[in-house]
This record gives C-alpha cells, structure tokens and sequence, in this order.
C-alpha cells in the first residue's frame, strides 16, 4: 500500500455467541455470503488471489484482492479491490481489510477494518456495510454490531 496516502478507514465490531473456532468456520465456509451476499473465492493461503462476485444494489460485481495473511482462527488480512469504484487498477487503491476475531464473555469479538479508502463518504458507507455484514454473520446470536471511529 502506498505510504504517501494515507485515506480514509472503516471500522465495524460485533458479538458472536460462538467461540473462535466456529466463527472462522462460518467466515470461510465455501458458501458462506455473509459479506453483502457475495460469493467469496480463495483458498486462504498468503499470496493467494480472493474474489467477490454478487450482486449489490442491483449491479453485478466482480471485486479482487489477494490475501496477505492468516493466523487462523484469529487473523484474514487481505487486500480489495472494486471495478465498481471508477479508480485505476493500480496497487494504490487496493483496501486493506482485517479481519480480527478474539474470545470474549460467551464469544468471539470480530473486527473488521477497511484501510486505504479514497473518501471519507465511502469510509463511512464502507463502515455501514460492514456493520451490515457482521450482523448478518451474527445472525445465530441475534448479536449487535457496533461501528467505531
């Protein structure tokens, strides 16, 4: 990621009344399309490419990334990028998006945090859809999602 431009971040958090473990399991499952409905392909390993295709809003997507790291069941590290934002496919406006998960009372702790966003108004849409998708993974717990600056 380029240094000389910091942008702008999203962070979204939520309880899940399930332990680590299981919550990876849900992040990573094949089908799993907890992330605004997409369809996510990878294979998880450090350097590997990652895919998201769905729908959003009506449009049909094709969003890349490649996954930087992963310290399972705490850590996905990857990069993002959307075609649909009208930037140049150039390293500099790729996302960094973590996903973070840690035990807590009764569960596990996710945070995600989108990094590199060219707008503050896309750095809180980001958030908004975040917090949408941790609530959908929250779904069995009837957890709530909290965003944070």
């Amino acid at each position: 990621m380029s240094t000389d431009t910091p942008g702008h971040t999203a962070t979204a958090t939520t309880h899940v009344a399930e332990p680590p473990d299981r919550v990876w399991a849900e992040l990573t499952h094949p089908g799993a399309r907890w992330v605004l409905g997409a369809n996510v392909q990878t294979d998880y390993r450090p350097g590997s490419p990652v895919t998201f295709e769905g729908h959003f809003f009506g449009r049909v997507f094709a969003d890349k990334g490649e996954v930087l790291a992963v310290d399972r069941p705490r850590l996905l590290h990857f990069t993002h990028f959307s075609p649909l934002s009208g930037l140049a496919d150039v390293r500099e406006n790729y996302h960094e998006i973590r996903i973070v998960l840690e035990p807590d009372d009764g569960g596990t702790r996710v945070t995600v945090t989108q990094e590199n966003i060219d707008t503050e108004r896309h750095a809180a849409e980001a958030e908004g859809h975040w917090k949408n998708a941790l609530a959908t993974l929250a779904h069995r717990d009837g957890g709530t999602s909290t965003t944070h600056d």
